[in-house]
């Protein structure tokens, strides 16, 4: 049975919120008939009216996280029981329609909860149910079915997406902790993207500064107790490291490593001090320390972080070169310079990830990332074979079969491509949303299928990147063309 003093209360009405009657069947305790019902018949398990029980009670405590939990726990028990997605008493004798239309965020809340509870790993009931969660201004609702999510999207076919929403919300609600880990997680699926890892900083700056209370004192002798509390949580957390700190930490490093020059910890250790100078004198000596440790102990994992220092280079002197063109476009001599390091950067690339694949067969991380540069050399064939292999992975997934699909379109093989690429926007959970990856895929899909003759197919796939972004690369002006085609 729910007790009132576990009900969570519902947010209060700010002064700028629009003033709305209230509904005299929503408030604290309202729902309480319903969850006792809910209660008693999921003990004899009957989960589908059980389910619909706690949604009416919902209806009227949206706001109650601890029944939210509750009616997770039906839907985890119907699961285990064998019971499919559906079934159900809400919206008839159907089955599992949704009772309310959803016009209201409300409506559309309760709508998600409906459906997670029949399909409990249900990640868009999830995300919607974030977003709608967040909207009314259920902080402890979004602080619980967010973690949820979180790990839905780690355990499955991770998306860089979903984990920049929940950061975003996270941020939004004063959580920068779980938004700085949402971004971790992030960038770790997308190694090479500065701006996730600029972002997570930040709000790891937000966490600390939170946790210091900086700005909350009440005096200037407090005031100046936050402000040394937080320098040192900065400092501690590796957000702000000042040179001096940064030097403190090698020389520790170094001297741990001149005494255990061969234990693997130690060596690791001291090569991050290294690397966290983020200067190139200090990396090679990072390249040093690792050769002489793969050449003694024959552990290949020490090679590969030699080449991850290499390619760490390369990036930032590639960034360096571009943002000195954009400055002077017209130093043919630079962007000379910039093609020719972009084409030492491939070779070097390329043949690191085909030795790692060598070494690591199985590694379908690998593997993609080999298909990647192979694909960027323009070996398509080649390409071709690490894509076929990196898609068995769900973390690169749809990224390998929309790779896979213009490598068929860029050989020729046109009814391939169309094929491939449409499978790889049935894979992409937010292939709906109009989000960056929505939109490249789209517009390669559409580019097969005008490419296949298939032009009245290819004309709505353009029409609908358009629609999500008017100057999203020639989308428009093919469109236009093929239109102009068909009427003749």
């Amino acid at each position: 049975m729910a007790d009132d003093k576990n009900t969570s209360s519902p947010p209060p009405t700010t002064p700028e919120s629009p003033k709305v009657a209230p509904d005299p069947n929503e408030g604290p305790g309202k729902g309480k008939a319903f969850f006792d019902r809910a209660k008693s018949v999921a003990a004899t398990g009957n989960y589908d009216y059980a389910i619909d029980m706690y949604i009416e009670g919902l209806f009227r405590e949206p706001f109650n996280v601890e029944e939210h939990k509750a009616l997770r726990e039906v839907g985890m028990h119907r699961k285990v029981s064998g019971a499919k997605s559906g079934g159900g008493l809400l919206g008839g004798f159907g089955g599992a329609k949704q009772k309310y239309k959803g016009k209201t965020p409300k409506e559309a809340l309760l709508n998600n909860t409906f459906t997670l509870a029949r399909d409990v790993g249900n990640i868009s009931a999830m995300l919607a149910m974030l977003r709608n969660a967040d909207i009314m201004g259920l902080k402890d609702l979004v602080l619980w079915i967010g973690p949820l999510l979180k790990e839905a999207n780690r355990t499955s076919k991770p998306k860089v997406e979903i984990y920049e929403e929940l950061a975003k919300i996270f941020a939004k609600n004063d959580e920068f902790e779980r938004a700085c880990d949402c971004l971790n997680e992030a960038a770790a699926l997308r190694p090479n993207d500065s701006d996730l890892l600029t972002l997570a900083n930040t709000y790891a700056a937000q966490a600390t500064m939170k946790r210091g209370k900086y700005g909350e004192a009440e005096s200037f002798k407090d005031s100046i107790k936050d402000v040394a509390g937080t320098k040192k949580l900065l400092q501690e957390e590796n957000l702000a490291k000042s040179v001096e700190y940064r030097q403190h930490a090698l020389t520790a490093a170094k001297a741990d490593f001149e005494a255990n020059p061969k234990e693997l910890q130690v060596i690791n250790k001291y090569y991050k001090a290294l690397l966290d100078m983020d200067e190139e004198e200090y990396e090679n000596q990072a390249m040093e320390v690792l050769k002489k440790a793969f050449e003694e102990t024959k552990i290949y994992r020490l090679k590969m972080q030699m080449g991850d220092v290499r390619m760490k280079q390369f990036k930032r002197n590639l960034r360096m070169l571009r943002e000195a063109v954009k400055a002077d476009p017209n130093d043919k001599d630079m962007l000379r310079q910039y093609h020719d390091l972009n084409k030492e950067r491939l070779a070097f690339e390329l043949a690191e990830w085909r030795e790692r694949a060598d070494h690591v067969p199985t590694d379908l991380n690998i593997k993609y990332e080999l298909g990647v540069r192979l694909w960027e050399s323009k070996k398509y064939d080649e390409a071709i074979m690490a894509f076929q292999e990196a898609q068995n992975n769900p973390k690169h997934r749809v990224d390998a079969m929309h790779f896979l699909g213009r490598s068929f379109l860029f050989l020729g093989m046109k009814p391939e491509a169309v094929e491939t690429l449409k499978r790889s926007i049935d894979e992409y959970e937010l292939a709906t949303t109009g989000d960056k990856k929505s939109k490249e895929l789209h517009y390669w899909y559409a580019r097969a299928l005008e490419e296949n003759k298939q032009t009245s197919e290819s004309i709505d796939v353009y029409s609908k990147v358009v629609q999500w972004d008017i100057g999203y690369l020639d989308a428009r002006k093919r469109m236009n063309e093929l239109r102009a085609q068909v009427a003749k």
